[in-house]
């Protein structure tokens, strides 16, 4: 204790290059001389820490000693005009602060003061050194708003050995504070996340487990102090404790300080967009009432368009079970509803991973356990979404041209696709790039929330013309939107195969193959060049920040990379047609042939990622560039003879789960709960105040809890924007197009929300 305290002051001395002990503060040296009369002696290894200590930042011992005798002897010393702050209370509001040497004295031997003030005398920016010493001035004289800042920061790591990477401090206890006992001098907390950088060797760098060689470090500091000058300070007190081994980073992004919430224009336009739908709805949902209780219900054009915005017609069309549905593909909806629910909970389990926790180890014990395969395998369950988008749309799209004899515009058909998807995809853009930052606020916020609009204000155009996965890819905004942007591709070339499937039945289907034959050979090319991973790999270390990821941005988002489950889909989509138009009658041995290479083709895909997590799995090329094109190829038969077998009746107890009628009402939700799915996750991140312990409990109970958010918001925004979108877009295509993909197209069409699957993830 004495030995801090003493050095405090040297070093502070020595640092100001102006050693006159005259200008110390006579109340401090009253505090120190009070802490000399309770020890006295030294023992000898104190001394040597004092020797050592000081010898190591260059102060002389005769200083030392002349400092330890005027501190014994209490000598009067003048004033020059240097920091004074009086010990008392100039704030009659402040809560009074019991002086306690025990609890100061405890507080400050946590502390590396020494490495402190001289860290505090090398700061540039003289706001930020003079808030420095007033807050080293308050540590030894007991002031609330010190203290409170000192305990607010990180101190010694914890569970350093055990993976443990995020020291998060108290978030809510530094950026609370606020001193105000010196008018001249106010004071807020400001809390800041540094990143503690260890040099990594060439070895360490190829391990993908763990979290690598960084640390989290909060420090709470004033309010003055920009965050390169934090860095500074950061680095200044680590090279007096640890060396020179390590490096720190530190942006005003990972700074954070309560200030008031500044509205912008966008912010009011966004406000007013959602203030007009929702007037729009009140009067649509009065104008309902009023017709179904007093008025006439009679149909037209004028009516539905008004009803069509009603919140109780959308309500009823989101919650109703019904399906009316001759062409088998009831088993659709219970397909994208299982694919959405799995999708959810892998975002969610990525992001509790990636995030702060406190045993990093154990996810990676988790990603080995076969068990866990399917949560490994997310990536499957988005191909099952291009699939099912691939297979709806040849479908239907063969039915147009059997009944137009080929005459089709299909102008209206992309159109429409465009009109559909979008408005509901632009509002939550909007708000991630207006509101989104400012309903929370944590210790991560400003690395996930605020990275994440400032993403979205660079590349918001790259989302609406559904480019960004080739355009931007490293300030991707919404990390899942990548999905709309290849969906949206390949549904703009799909026409071209649909149509020369029907018109030319047998150059069609050997062009459709000789193309899927070129979709699994380019990733695998392109796989075994850049020596890829056979997939996409979901270690912890790897996907802190998804648009950083290489394999992500590279390969992961590309289209040319996901074409072949997309033209199974279309292939699907086909054959189910010809074996419906042409009333096929599948034989029993085919049957059984179908099922058992579905079964096999579908539990290896699935299982098989979990040999690639293995500790003793070696890298092959060659059978990366294998793997990475026909583990698609094999969940895409699995995936066509499902729907297959279940539009002919020979699906089974498997049909009869898919088209369980609780799912008919959530899969309507899957294409909102793909678009909100990224704020849960975001937030939760965010606003974390404290790593969490992982455990298969602890990561189901949370994916569960994401899943029922996501869900829930979902509902909101389908019964505000896309259902209403999507009402307009049928009575458009009913009266315009007579009738092009609309629910109407075929009697007995499924009644879903879209004429294609949406996820979508």
């Amino acid at each position: 204790m004495l030995c801090a305290a003493i050095l405090t002051f040297a070093c502070a001395l020595a640092a100001a290059q102006n050693v006159n002990i005259t200008s110390i503060d006579n109340k401090v040296l009253q505090r120190l001389a009070s802490l000399l009369e309770s020890n006295r002696t030294l023992n000898t290894r104190e001394l040597a820490l004092l020797n050592r200590t000081a010898a190591n930042f260059g102060i002389d011992n005769e200083l030392v000693n002349n400092l330890t005798k005027l501190v014994r002897n209490n000598s009067e010393v003048i004033e020059d005009g240097s920091y004074v702050y009086e010990e008392g209370r100039k704030n009659p509001e402040e809560p009074p602060v019991e002086k306690s040497p025990d609890y100061a004295s405890s507080v400050v031997l946590a502390s590396d003061l020494l490495s402190l003030t001289a860290a505090v005398a090398k700061v540039k920016e003289r706001a930020c050194r003079e808030q420095g010493y007033k807050f080293l001035d308050g540590l030894l004289l007991n002031k609330r708003f010190a203290l409170q800042m000192f305990d607010a920061s990180a101190k010694s790591p914890q569970g350093l050995l055990y993976g443990s990477s995020y020291h998060l401090g108290n978030f809510d206890e530094c950026v609370g504070i606020r001193d105000r006992s010196d008018s001249n001098l106010p004071m807020d907390g400001q809390y800041c996340l540094a990143a503690i950088k260890w040099r990594e060797s060439e070895e360490a760098k190829k391990v993908r487990t763990g979290r690598g060689e960084i640390l989290r470090w909060a420090v709470c500091v004033p309010n003055a102090c920009r965050a390169n000058a934090v860095q500074d300070f950061v680095t200044d007190v680590l090279s007096h404790t640890v060396g020179n081994s390590t490096s720190v980073e530190l942006t005003e992004r990972d700074c954070y300080m309560r200030r008031p919430v500044v509205v912008k224009p966008l912010d009011v336009a966004f406000l007013a967009i959602c203030l007009l739908f929702g007037a729009i709805l009140a009067i649509s949902t009065i104008y309902e009432i009023y017709s179904i209780k007093w008025g006439n219900q009679k149909s037209s054009i004028v009516h539905d368009l008004i009803v069509s915005f009603s919140v109780i017609n959308n309500v009823k069309k989101i919650i109703s079970t019904k399906q009316n549905n001759t062409l088998g593909l009831e088993c659709v909806t219970g397909i994208k509803s299982f694919a959405m629910i799995f999708i959810v909970a892998g975002h969610a389990c990525m992001f509790i991973a990636s995030g702060p926790v406190m045993n990093p180890d154990e996810w990676d014990k988790l990603t080995r356990q076969p068990v866990n395969s399917l949560m490994l395998s997310n990536h499957l369950l988005v191909d099952t979404f291009l699939f099912l988008s691939a297979f709806l749309f040849s479908r239907l799209l063969l039915i147009e041209l059997d009944k137009r004899r080929g005459r089709l515009n299909v102008i209206p058909i992309l159109v429409f696709r465009y009109i559909r998807v979008t408005p509901a995809y632009l509002i939550v853009i909007l708000f991630y790039m207006t509101w989104l930052p400012k309903i929370g606020e944590g210790p991560l916020w400003g690395d996930k929330i605020q990275l994440e609009q400032e993403r979205c204000m660079d590349s918001w155009w790259a989302n609406i013309l559904y480019i960004n996965n080739y355009v931007n890819t490293d300030k991707l905004c919404m990390f899942q939107s990548w999905y709309l942007s290849v969906d949206t591709q390949l549904f703009f070339i799909a026409p071209i195969f649909i149509y020369s499937l029907w018109r030319w039945s047998r150059i069609g289907p050997v062009f459709l193959s000789f193309c899927i034959v070129i979709t699994l050979v380019v990733p695998s090319v392109i796989t075994y060049i850049d020596r890829l991973d056979p997939t996409i790999l979901f270690y912890a270390k790897d996907f802190t920040d998804f648009a950083g990821n290489f394999y992500f941005k590279e390969a992961y988002i590309k289209t040319h990379m996901k074409m072949v489950t997309y033209l199974m889909g279309i292939l699907t989509g086909y054959i189910l047609h010809r074996i419906q138009s042409e009333n096929y009658t599948l034989s029993r041995t085919l049957k059984f042939f179908a099922w058992i290479t579905s079964i096999v083709l579908g539990s290896v895909t699935v299982f098989s990622v979990s040999v690639f997590y293995q500790e003793w799995y070696e890298y092959n090329v060659i059978e990366a560039a294998a793997y990475i094109s026909l583990h698609k190829l094999a969940w895409g038969i699995a995936n066509g003879w499902l729907i297959v077998a279940c539009a002919t009746g020979c699906g089974g107890w498997m049909c009869t789960l898919l088209k369980w009628k609780f799912l008919v009402p959530i899969s309507r939700l899957t294409f909102c709960a793909y678009l909100v799915n990224g704020v849960v996750e975001l937030y939760y991140v965010g606003q974390l105040r404290h790593p969490m312990h992982v455990t298969i409990f602890t990561i189901t109970a949370n994916a569960i809890s994401h899943m029922v958010l996501t869900f829930l918001l979902a509902f909101i925004l389908c019964i505000t924007f896309e259902s209403p979108i999507h009402g307009i877009e049928k009575i458009l295509l009913r009266t315009l197009a007579r009738p092009v993909l609309s629910d109407n197209a075929v009697k007995g069409q499924p009644s879903s929300n879209t004429s294609q699957s949406k996820p979508e993830s």
